[in-house]
Formats: structure tokens, sequence, C-alpha cells
């Protein structure tokens, strides 16, 4: 029986393959010991539109109350936007102003709780579900930073897309112009 020395094997070190290993280690472990900065916010930019023979986001036959009218729920403010566009148009801004104003007048809390402004972003159906969910994003985004340009705290606004997954109007082509907005909820 042999014993084994507690030497270390001159022959192990001296393999090239190995030493590149142990130095290979260790340049990884010195390169995830250092804090990295968080990333600075950026808006994704949208992602191409799909042809008109792409699929669909869902089908809308189920999602829909077809009633010419529209949703019976309380009114509450919206931003429209036309087609293909995150741009705020002019009487849209008139509305994001109303807004802001209500919400100072209110005060930033209500009964001991702040008041939170909550903006959602919406679609129409045609373009992907990843298409829509982005175009979503960039009209609730143009929403609030025009409330914080108005003077309205970014803390007290949040986001949200659900691209077209919650139309409120019919699918025909003033449905789907109606669906093009941003909901303003102020709680």
């Amino acid at each position: 029986m042999s014993l084994r020395s507690t030497r270390p094997d001159s022959s192990w070190v001296a393999s090239p393959s190995r030493a590149l290993l142990v130095a290979g280690l260790l340049l990884g472990a010195a390169a995830c010991s250092h804090e990295q900065p968080p990333p600075a916010e950026t808006i994704k930019p949208l992602p191409a539109r799909a042809s008109d023979d792409a699929p669909r986001a869902h089908p809308r036959s189920e999602t829909v109350a077809h009633r010419e009218d529209g949703p019976s729920a309380p009114a509450q403010p919206a931003v429209f936007f036309d087609f293909d566009s995150s741009q705020l148009r002019a009487e849209d801004r008139a509305v994001l102003q109303q807004v802001a104003d209500n919400f100072r007048s209110r005060g930033a809390s209500s009964r001991g709780q702040a008041r939170q402004i909550r903006i959602e972003g919406n679609c129409d159906d045609l373009g992907t579900t990843e298409y829509n969910l982005a175009l979503g994003e960039h009209r609730a985004r143009a929403a609030k930073d025009y409330l914080i340009h108005l003077g309205v705290s970014d803390s007290h606004i949040a986001t949200i897309s659900y691209g077209s997954a919650r139309p409120k109007y019919p699918d025909d082509d003033a449905g789907r112009a109606k669906n093009r907005r941003d909901d303003v909820i102020i709680r």
C-alpha cells in the first residue's frame, strides 16, 4: 500500500490545459465580483408591424359586447391615438390637462391614502400580440410623460399596457379607432 504525499503534484500544475482552466476560473470570479451599475430606463423600440397575413392577436367575437354606444361603465377620461401611433394629439393634451388639474385640486392624498393615476394603454386588434403590447406601452408612457410635464409627480402615476386584450368597442373601423386609447383612472 502506498501513501500519497500531501505535496502538490508538479505534473498536475504543469499541464497547460489545467493551468488555463484555473486561470479562466480566477478571471471569471474576479469579473463577477464587481457591482454593475443599473441600466438606464429606456423604452424598447416597437417591433416591426406584422403583415396583414399574420394572425391577429386574439379572436374578437367572444370578447366584445357589440353595442353601438360603447360600454356602460362610469365615465373616465380617455386619450385617443391615430393608427399605429403613440403621438398625443392637441385635443388629447387638453384631456390630460383636465386630469392634471383635477388631480392637483383634490390633492395628492385622499383619506390618508396616496392618490394614484393609472394609465392603461390599449390598441385595436390589428397586429400581433407583441406589437400591440409594445404600442400600448408607448401610448401609456406618452400620456405619463405629458402629465409629468404638467406637474404631476412621477410617483403618483402608474402605467400598464393591455395591447388589444381589453377592447371596449366592436370590431369595425369606428370601434377600432375608439380602441386605440389610453384609459386614465384616478384613484
